[in-house]
């Protein structure tokens, strides 16, 4: 298994994809057929707190925040390559 590799709850096993940072991180899924599930993974990295929760769709314009545990050393692809979470937050 790849860096930027998860496996689920089910077994299937996905990349995680970068969408777009700021003061967080936000990364989607990947399966193996190329498609980008519905489910986000929103990292965000306080002066006092860091957080992760994972951003479902719930029905129109709705979304559920699910928390999730806090990763310092995931990796993501980011432009093609593997990148720690924590490292995009360190490129401010």
């Amino acid at each position: 298994m790849n860096e930027e590799e998860t496996t689920t709850k089910s077994g299937k096993i996905e990349k995680r994809i970068f969408i777009d940072s700021g003061s967080f991180v936000m990364y989607g899924y990947e399966d193996s057929d190329g498609t980008v599930e519905k489910k986000y993974r929103l990292v965000l990295n306080g002066m006092n707190e860091k957080k992760s929760f994972f951003i479902i769709p719930a029905g129109e314009k709705r979304n559920l925040a699910l928390n999730a545990e806090y990763e310092e050393d995931v990796y993501l692809l980011k432009d093609g390559k593997p990148v720690k979470v924590s490292e995009i937050f360190n490129k401010k």
